[in-house]
């Protein structure tokens, strides 16, 4: 039924769940709020690849999909990254990269 959310609670239950953690990654990594949606969508890779209880402590991306879950592609939210900057962009004594939180 629509605008009852008390009837679908485990929806409701998960999205504050993924809510309050892209508010947490936000608090650490000091971002702007226009990346909510990179930090939400984190958040659920995340989820989908920790183990979890009602799966009997089994990695929901591992049960889907029936594969190992590799974890090499994990890196800090909002970890400092550096551009490379064209030459045509910079002078001589310039830097050649200048860096951004990404």
């Amino acid at each position: 039924m629509p605008k009852t959310p008390k009837l679908n609670g485990l929806a409701e239950r998960m999205n504050h769940i993924i809510m309050e953690r892209v508010r947490s990654m936000f608090s650490h990594a000091k971002l702007s709020n226009s990346y909510w949606v990179k930090a939400m969508l984190t958040v659920v890779y995340l989820i989908n690849r920790f183990p979890s209880v009602p799966l009997n402590v089994d990695v929901p991306q591992r049960v889907w999909r029936g594969r190992i879950i590799s974890y090499q592609r994990l890196r800090v939210f909002g970890c400092l990254a550096y551009m490379h900057v064209a030459k045509d962009q910079r002078s001589k004594l310039d830097n050649k990269s200048s860096h951004a939180y990404s």
